[in-house]
């Protein structure tokens, strides 16, 4: 019969039957389109089948369980079990030559592989030494690899044995979880659309050609150290402020991160002189907030995120002379920006001069207030007594 079922029939079910129905609960092996259906993949459950060196030229491999694929596809599957941890002696090296001894759990089944023996085994297959030894290839029956050992010419117990954990053994093994799991490993080709696997610093799909990897961050904010977004819309937490990846390049979330600057100049002692007819930077020691800690602590703030900024400015002069002009002004690298620039004429008491105005600037411009006046001898700026002069500025989108 071609279609066959686990526990159907009062009598007549064989191992083989048992095998092959309970491999529907099995990962199938998808090494190639002919192998899916039927073959599945083999490896060692994770956590088992651990290798402890405990003498010189000996060591053990623990419990643990497997999946075996029998080498004929209607074989099935053998699901194998060590309750006890099993002891491996080493023989001596040669001498001249390294040698390579493989570690392996096998499978030998009399009606399948016709060897007179029907066993379960973990056992050692000697290498052959050689100048460049390779892993000997595996005993009879269906098997699975465990460990590589290298024996290098003249050891034993005498000089010291093997060295276990100093790069004479290496893993052969790879790890299997039952259908629908998450294999943890890579470098395998997927079985069916929709299968998983963690590949060590990624969650994958297999979507039937190739894997596809899962953002890190999916749907939650990445920390700021993700230099490159997985997808559009992705957010990281910068620090201080929330940024959603554009496709290209961090943006900041409008709307959700607000940067402000406020500084000023408002204490009698830190009236400024400004000379005539020139645009005078004006000093503002005083910081009120600075998000973006972007001031220099005296005449320039240093944007720190590009977009469209709303820039304020005001320079209140004292009533040293009463001709001319009073001015302020914007500059952004040092250059004045007409339409940020504000004058007013002289008056008979105290004159502000200063508005706001929308600009785009990108992060590492430099801003500055001006103050200019036309009088013909240098004029002070007023602080105290209810006056200042005053920078603001605030971000408000990409």
């Amino acid at each position: 019969m071609t279609v066959r079922a686990a526990w159907l029939q009062p009598t007549g079910q064989t191992r083989e039957d048992t095998r092959l129905t309970l491999a529907a609960l099995l990962t199938p092996s998808g090494q190639s389109p002919e192998e899916t259906p039927l073959r599945s993949r083999p490896g060692i459950v994770p956590g088992g089948f651990v290798l402890t060196g405990t003498a010189a030229m000996e060591c053990t491999i623990g419990t643990g369980r497997a999946i075996i694929q029998g080498k004929d596809t209607r074989q099935g599957a053998y699901l194998v079990s060590a309750i006890s941890p099993e002891k491996i002696t080493i023989d001596p090296g040669d001498p001249q030559y390294d040698r390579i001894d493989l570690v392996e759990l096998a499978v030998v089944d009399n009606d399948h592989d016709q060897t007179g023996v029907t066993e379960s085994v973990i056992r050692l297959v000697k290498g052959t030494p050689s100048a460049s030894p390779v892993v000997p290839p595996s005993g009879p029956g269906s098997t699975q690899p465990l460990y590589s050992i290298r024996v290098p010419k003249g050891v034993s117990a005498g000089t010291g044995g093997i060295a276990w954990t100093g790069g004479a053994v290496t893993t052969e093994h790879w790890p299997v979880v039952a259908l629908g799991g998450i294999t943890p490993t890579s470098g395998f080709k997927g079985a069916y659309i929709g299968q998983y696997r963690d590949a060590g610093t990624f969650l994958q799909r297999w979507d039937g050609t190739t894997w596809v990897s899962y953002p890190k961050a999916l749907g939650g904010i990445a920390p700021g150290s993700v230099t490159t977004g997985s997808y559009t819309g992705q957010y990281r937490d910068n620090g201080s402020t929330l940024q959603r990846w554009d496709g290209s390049a961090w943006q900041y979330a409008e709307g959700t991160a607000t940067v402000l600057l406020g500084v000023t100049q408002y204490l009698s002692a830190d009236q400024q002189s400004v000379p005539s007819n020139a645009w005078t930077v004006i000093r503002m020691p005083t910081v009120e907030v600075d998000d973006g800690r972007g001031w220099s602590g005296s005449t320039t703030y240093t944007v720190p995120r590009t977009g469209w900024w709303r820039i304020a400015g005001h320079v209140t002069w004292q009533n040293d002379a009463q001709t001319g002009m009073r001015g302020a002004r914007i500059l952004t690298n040092g250059t004045g920006q007409s339409r940020m620039t504000w004058l007013a004429p002289a008056g008979n008491g105290a004159v502000s001069v200063g508005g706001q105005g929308l600009i785009r600037l990108t992060a590492g411009t430099t801003v500055q207030l001006a103050g200019y006046h036309t009088h013909t001898s240098s004029i002070k700026t007023l602080g105290g007594s209810g006056y200042a002069c005053t920078l603001t500025a605030e971000w408000l989108k990409s």
